[in-house]
């Protein structure tokens, strides 16, 4: 079997599994995105070993999941930068013990930088799915959730079959050498199309999102150019750890931060954009 058709036949499986967590909510979802977490920070930190730094893996990982409890209960903010503030006075503290001293920056940083990338800017999918409102029987979080979802995928699948077919121009060859303008283009069509018929298909058939067409393109156009970014920025990081993928746990896509490295930036996002502008 070709990588191509590990990659299809994995999302073959996966994505109607997905969808079933999607739907369900609550502690399912939870649960799910807690257990992505977990995986997350081990492959973040697995890379950090490997450029041959350390990383305060435990407390980092644990809280990452901290983080996860905190944005489904949707505490206030001042919490969270409490979090972080308990983060940074833990991590350091636990420096000051440690024999050997020379590493004491960069320890810290890359374990601040795990919970961040991973954990903090993940969880904000929780609030996404966790948005106030309801009809019927059907979560407006749901919605939120299959948009920003569609819009990356597909914003992945177009890049990846134009950028495959005709991409000639590389964009950035040094970093990725497989990502070319072309592809890009593919994606913005791929992506903002997503988003678009997601808005179609909830409005007509499910649930009435009131989400402009105007909100639904601009939305899309955001979402690919953020979706390349945090693609582009996981290729980055492996690079420089010299790892050719976070993870094996996905069969034809490499780890779970390989999958979610656009996820990891669209969702925040896509969250700031909807509620500072859209239902603001």
């Amino acid at each position: 079997m070709t990588e191509t058709q590990k990659r299809f036949a994995t999302a073959g499986v996966v994505i109607p599994i997905l969808l079933v967590f999607f739907w369900l909510g609550g502690l399912w979802f939870f649960g799910l995105v807690e257990v992505v977490i977990l995986i997350g920070m081990l492959e973040f930190y697995k890379m950090v070993e490997a450029k041959g730094l350390n990383a305060q893996k435990l407390i980092g990982t644990g809280f990452a999941l901290a983080l996860g409890i905190l944005f489904y209960l949707n505490v206030d903010k001042e919490i969270l930068l409490l979090a972080f503030a308990l983060l940074t006075l833990v991590i350091l503290g636990r420096q000051l013990f440690q024999k050997d001293i020379s590493g004491a920056l960069t320890t810290t940083s890359a374990t601040i930088l795990g919970v961040f990338y991973v954990g903090f800017l993940l969880s904000h999918i929780l609030l996404l799915r966790n948005w106030s409102g309801k009809q019927g029987g059907t979560d407006f979080g749901l919605f939120l959730i299959v948009l920003v979802i569609a819009i990356t995928f597909l914003s992945d699948t177009g890049g990846f079959l134009i950028g495959r077919k005709w991409g000639k121009h590389k964009m950035s060859p040094m970093i990725s050498p497989k990502k070319s303008w072309e592809g890009a283009v593919g994606s913005l069509i791929f992506g903002t199309a997503g988003s678009v018929l997601t808005k179609l298909v909830f409005d007509k058939w499910i649930i009435h999102t009131n989400l402009s067409m105007f909100h639904s393109v601009v939305l899309g156009v955001i979402l690919v150019i953020v979706a390349m970014t945090g693609d582009t920025v996981e290729s980055l990081f492996k690079r420089d750890a010299g790892v050719k993928d976070s993870g094996t746990i996905v069969p034809g896509h490499g780890g779970i931060l390989d999958r979610l490295d656009s996820i990891v930036f669209t969702v925040p996002v896509c969250f700031y954009y909807l509620k500072l502008i859209v239902y603001a």
